[in-house]
């Protein structure tokens, strides 16, 4: 494998304009850029799937104003089981999984979320671009808003070992709380950037990285309105979708 690092330590403070961001300003912004759920399969991902090439899956992109975050908008994500699933033990996810035969995304997500953490939205914004995974999946994440007040997920499958929450601003602005590097794979022939991030919430920390980080820094890109604060693509590096 090349690879190439680049690390960088957050500052004292993050940006204030990522402070002040409010849900229905993020929820804005980004149904700007998502497609409805009901055409959650179209374009590249119908490209890709045609042939049998790869399978269909999709994630849960679930936002939220934080109540132990002084309102902040913030992202709802899981640790994967460390004995109980056989790919990504142990590893930082978002809710979701394999689609049924005759599922959408945005059901896939939604399905998969409530038998993961028992997490439910009625409020789906629409879903971005399908994303390659190095396992030949096309994944499509679906995102969402969740009311304050709701109801604390928390693991309902014994595939899941947590639920934890994170801001969604460590995603694109430098804070305290975070480290962040990144390294450079090549994949036949094919360089592509993969994004690490180390994020402190106080009592553990949580190691956010591969796609779920990719899928979050352009979440954060398009609700904060603002280039991340790294290179999203490192040397002659090509996005992986």
């Amino acid at each position: 494998i090349d690879s190439k690092s680049a690390t960088m330590r957050g500052a004292s403070v993050c940006r204030a304009a990522s402070r002040s961001l409010t849900l229905d300003v993020a929820a804005s912004r980004l149904a700007r850029r998502c497609t409805p759920g009901s055409d959650a399969d179209a374009s590249l991902a119908q490209r890709l799937l045609a042939g049998g090439r790869a399978k269909h899956a999709a994630v849960l992109v679930p936002l939220f104003e934080s109540d132990e975050a002084g309102g902040e908008v913030s992202v709802w994500l899981t640790r994967r089981s460390s004995t109980n699933v056989s790919t990504h033990k142990g590893e930082v996810s978002f809710p979701g999984g394999k689609s049924e035969p005759g599922e959408s995304a945005q059901d896939t997500a939604l399905r998969e979320a409530g038998e993961e953490c028992g997490l439910v939205s009625d409020k789906v914004i629409g879903c971005l671009r399908p994303v390659l995974s190095k396992h030949g999946l096309v994944v499509t994440p679906v995102v969402c808003t969740l009311p304050r007040g709701h109801r604390r997920p928390c693991p309902t499958s014994e595939e899941v070992d947590l639920v934890f929450q994170a801001p969604l601003r460590i995603f694109n602005s430098e804070c305290a709380s975070t480290t962040y590097r990144s390294e450079q794979y090549v994949h036949n022939d094919t360089p592509y950037t993969v994004h690490f991030f180390e994020y402190d919430d106080g009592t553990q920390t949580h190691v956010i990285w591969g796609l779920t980080a990719h899928i979050l820094i352009e979440v954060a890109e398009s609700a904060l309105s603002a280039k991340p604060f790294f290179p999203k693509h490192l040397g002659r590096d090509r996005p992986r979708l």
